[in-house]
């Protein structure tokens, strides 16, 4: 049972780290031309796309993460520094990215929608970078921790 709950634990993290890197790196390009009501609607789809992805994938981290835990039953044995801090700031990691990415993706779709029903479209908004930052800061949380997991300080 751990090999399926570790297959579904990487394939997860690639989903989580992959999207949140795709939209970040989408939303640096798209928001240079971000005028129109046509390309806001695009954004919004996007964002709400990519939020479903991102904090489905990232919760199915969580729950193999947990299940994994539990198959390898460390005991009353001190456990490794990586499985600790896999453990605890990667589980920080998956709450910061569950929060403030979907905090950011919601500051960002009213923004549009409010906009879009004034008839105006800002090129340039605050919660766009906003958004991109916390998906940015998010991916490098990700990486941290697969660092130190992959070398197994």
């Amino acid at each position: 049972m751990y090999s399926f709950w570790l297959f579904l634990h990487i394939t997860s993290i690639s989903i989580w780290a992959g999207s949140s890197l795709v939209i970040a790196i989408s939303f640096i390009m798209l928001k240079k031309h971000l005028g129109s009501i046509e390309l806001s609607k695009v954004v919004k789809k996007m964002t709400r796309m990519i939020n479903f992805l991102v904090h489905s994938s990232a919760l199915f981290v969580l729950i193999s993460g947990v299940f994994m835990m539990m198959d390898m039953n460390f005991g009353d044995t001190v456990r490794p520094f990586y499985i600790a801090f896999m453990e605890r700031f990667g589980g920080g990691a998956i709450l910061f990215s569950l929060i403030t990415v979907s905090l950011a993706g919601r500051k960002l779709v009213k923004k549009l929608t409010i906009l879009e029903k004034e008839g105006s479209v800002i090129k340039h908004l605050p919660s766009i970078n906003m958004y991109i930052a916390m998906n940015l800061v998010s991916v490098g949380f990700i990486v941290a921790t697969i660092f130190v997991v992959s070398f197994r300080f």
